[in-house]
């Protein structure tokens, strides 16, 4: 048996982008709160610009991701019998992840999200549904596979079954003496909150954007997130913000990032989060810095951004990611905290 250092649970998805100008957009105000929406008329028939097959899903990615900086790296999940599963797992295989733990199924299709690409902006409106990702069991995980495993990293399945299946790689990952990485996505967090806390405290780096953390710990300012994940007992934090850049903490230092170029570089924010979070996992697993680390996270989300689909203008290895960090600069306001 192949034993991966880098193992993923998470969704593998088929993503639908379609783009189309003939939409509308409206913003609500309640408060200091803005409600952006994007609505289609109702009983009308849309044209669209374009579409495009892509394969998805954050687990995969950052599977892929891993396995594209040099780590051995596996995917473990559930997929349909279907062609959005053969798109998803070519796609994967041709970048090296080890598929071995994959298992297809008739009792649900493939997961699929459609994509809403508008007019307004370089964000997205996602309709994600998660079938047959959500069919993974306890059961399915293989001890077998984490006997050299340095890097456990889980993103948002919902089901009862498929946190346990989490729950039970990262016993083993820390068995073993690997670290495990989060990424959990709203959807865990406001739809199996119960288990978003169980996982989220039994791992040692997570990474989040500031709504998904905003929703979780119900703060307002970035240093009391930080803090509640800190007080949980996480290693590592980091909070990223779009154009606004990120925060990252360990507990000693709090790193604010900013990006490394201007909006109007960025063609497509699908998968930025995590390109972020596969920039974290490499830099752990090498003892970089967390002023290094910050910046190769940055770099592999804003060099994600700037494709359109998934994986797309990602570096092929560690060195070159590395020659774009050391070329390029980003601001950093870098703070020690007080005990």
């Amino acid at each position: 048996m192949n034993f991966p250092e880098l193992i993923a649970i998470g969704s593998n998805t088929l993503d639908i982008m379609i783009e189309i100008d003939d939409i509308l957009r409206f913003e609500l105000f309640d408060k200091d709160i803005i409600k952006k929406y994007t609505a289609i008329e109702y009983s009308r028939k849309l044209n669209v610009k374009s579409v495009r097959f892509v394969p998805g899903g954050s687990g995969a990615n950052i599977a892929a991701n891993g396995s594209m900086l040099g780590l051995n790296s596996a995917y473990i999940g559930v997929m349909g019998n279907d062609f959005s599963a053969e798109i998803c797992l070519t796609d994967l295989r041709k970048r090296g992840v080890d598929l071995s733990q994959v298992i297809q199924t008739e009792r649900d299709t493939t997961a699929l999200s459609i994509i809403l690409r508008t007019p307004w902006g370089k964000d997205r409106s996602i309709l994600a549904y998660k079938g047959a990702n959500n069919l993974l069991e306890p059961s399915d995980i293989n001890e077998k596979l984490f006997g050299n495993v340095k890097a456990f990293a889980w993103t948002s399945l919902t089901s009862d079954d498929g946190c346990k299946a989490i729950e039970k790689a990262i016993t083993l990952t820390k068995d073993k003496g690997g670290m495990v990485f989060a990424a959990p996505s709203m959807s865990i967090i406001k739809n199996a909150s119960h288990w978003a806390k169980i996982l989220i405290s039994n791992s040692d780096v997570v990474s989040m954007n500031l709504e998904e953390a905003q929703e979780f710990t119900g703060e307002n300012k970035k240093t009391l997130m930080i803090k509640n994940f800190l007080d949980m007992g996480i290693k590592l934090i980091s909070i990223t913000d779009g154009p606004n850049g990120s925060i990252i903490s360990d507990g000693k230092t709090i790193i604010n990032s900013g990006v490394y170029s201007a909006e109007d570089s960025i063609m497509d924010t699908t998968g930025a989060g995590d390109a972020f979070l596969t920039g974290i996992l490499i830099s752990r697993l090498n003892n970089f810095s967390l002023e290094k680390t910050s910046k190769m996270a940055t770099a592999m989300s804003y060099l994600e951004c700037l494709e359109i689909g998934v994986r797309e203008g990602l570096p092929k290895s560690l060195q070159e990611l590395e020659d774009f960090v050391n070329n390029n600069t980003i601001k950093q306001v870098i703070s020690e905290i007080v005990q």
